[in-house]
């Protein structure tokens, strides 16, 4: 039997609300490739985030070697300033989260994403410009006020876009722009010294201005604020010409007012099953930051030469590790629109407890050998592929769904101000984590450290079964 031209050119629901209208499969997908065009151009930030986080991997082990700046002077610096380059970049991004809570809610979703390359440029200067230490670390903390601010306003804009049935997927972009970032800086962190590596990394920015200018604003945050004919233009766009852009409105419009027409302010924190999706948004954070995601993926060189000779050289096994990591972005992609959030994040901790507990129990049996005996030499690959498995385990629900969760828990009104929140609780939990590294080394040892994280992921595997909420296929307000 075969079909006619009119059946082939099948007709497929929108999966936004029982109102959208069908439209043609070749209709849907166009207008679905520009929601995923409109999310890369706003994945530009998480790129040039990307490229920030992982650079002391790179740039502190070239240091060691090289330790000439480009204005004639030496830079050295100790344990404790080497854990700050990490650390001080996520202390910037507490202010710089907060701050885009508020400018978003002022200026727009739009706006925000272009005022973000001044600090990663004022940052990258001073970091590759950098005389001494001091400077260096000033650099890493002005970084951080952009890395904040695109944690919030990226995610933000992604989810407030993009079709209800494909959020998942779309929310992936941002997260893949992060991982393809980490990789632009591991490749070239092994031709470049790392004062060259800086400036490198600050090109990514220019692509910022000019991607956010093709940009539409966020419909949900023209309704909240009154622009009701502008929000109806772009969701004409961005759903469809059968699509009832009214009821969607409307649908925004009550997700944001109180029963009695009373505009939601931040007094509804209070309310019961807001502080509940809080509490759990920033457990999660918590439980992100104690198994370890942050430090393996800031300081993979560092844990590689700690856990003894690897196979190959440090820095190119870092970016080996790192593609890893892509592959967990990939695998993603085909889950969480399937199985869901709250799934992903169960596998996610269950493949990381297994990679760390298996690591430090290689590393101790390394530590205790007898003398002279290189039994684990011909096995010096096993720290290289856990790390690879952990960091890919990472990507596919560890580090990406808390911030997912912050965006989609909550109604346009006050999403980006509790998201604010919930992501500078994660900050300050990843300062904590990267600053206390050296210390927990040195009180846990190394293979405690790997246990500990690897046993925090056990506690996170349940957590995640009880207490987090699906959000899968559900409308954001």
């Amino acid at each position: 039997m075969t079909l006619s031209s009119d059946s082939r050119e099948e007709r497929v629901s929108d999966g936004e609300d029982e109102h959208v209208s069908d439209e043609t499969v070749s209709g849907r997908r166009k207008r679905l490739l520009m929601q995923v065009g409109l999310a890369s151009l706003a994945g530009l930030g998480n790129f040039t985030m990307g490229a920030s986080q992982p650079w002391p991997s790179p740039g502190l082990a070239d240091m060691e070697v090289n330790n000439k700046t480009l204005v004639g002077t030496e830079i050295s610096l100790s344990l404790a300033q080497k854990d700050m380059t990490g650390s001080l970049m996520y202390f910037g991004s507490l202010f710089g989260s907060w701050a885009s809570g508020w400018i978003m809610g002022v200026v727009g979703r739009r706006r925000t994403l272009q005022i973000n390359a001044l600090p990663f440029f004022i940052g990258w200067i001073l970091v590759a410009l950098a005389p001494h230490a001091e400077v260096l670390l000033a650099g890493r903390f002005v970084l951080g006020l952009a890395v904040g601010s695109v944690m919030v306003t990226g995610m933000t804009y992604v989810l407030e876009v993009a079709d209800t049935n494909v959020r998942g997927m779309m929310s992936l972009i941002p997260n893949l722009g992060t991982v393809l970032g980490g990789q632009y800086t591991f490749w070239l962190g092994t031709v470049l010294q790392w004062h060259h590596l800086a400036i490198v990394c600050s090109l990514p920015l220019y692509f910022i201005l000019l991607g956010s200018l093709l940009l539409p604003e966020s419909p949900s945050y023209l309704v909240v604020s009154g622009r009701h004919r502008e929000a109806s233009c772009i969701l004409r766009r961005l759903r469809g010409p059968h699509a009832d852009v009214q009821t969607e409105i409307e649908e925004l419009e009550r997700r944001n007012s109180a029963s009695a027409g009373r505009k939601i302010g931040l007094t509804d924190l209070a309310k019961g099953r807001v502080w509940r999706r809080i509490l759990v948004v920033v457990v999660l954070f918590l439980l992100q930051q104690l198994c370890g995601n942050v430090v393996l993926k800031i300081q993979t060189t560092r844990v590689l030469q700690a856990a003894g000779e690897p196979p190959l050289d440090p820095k190119l096994a870092s970016g080996i590790i790192v593609i890893m990591r892509i592959a967990g972005v990939v695998v993603s992609f085909f889950l969480w629109d399937t199985i869901g959030r709250r799934l992903c994040l169960v596998i996610s901790h269950a493949m990381n407890a297994v990679a760390l507990v298996f690591l430090g129990t290689f590393v101790y049996l390394v530590d205790n050998a007898e003398p002279g005996d290189d039994t684990y030499l011909s096995y010096n690959w096993i720290p290289m592929v856990c790390l690879a498995l952990a960091l890919f385990a990472g990507d596919i629900g560890i580090d990406p769904i808390p911030y997912i969760l912050s965006a989609e828990y909550f109604p346009t009104k006050i999403r980006t101000q509790v998201s604010s929140m919930c992501i500078t609780s994660g900050t300050i939990f990843a300062i904590g984590a990267l600053q206390l590294y050296s210390p927990m080394i040195a009180f846990l040892t190394q293979p405690g450290l790997y246990w500990f994280y690897g046993g925090t992921s056990v506690v996170a595997t349940f957590f995640s079964l009880v207490a987090v909420t699906e959000t899968k296929a559900q409308p954001v307000g």
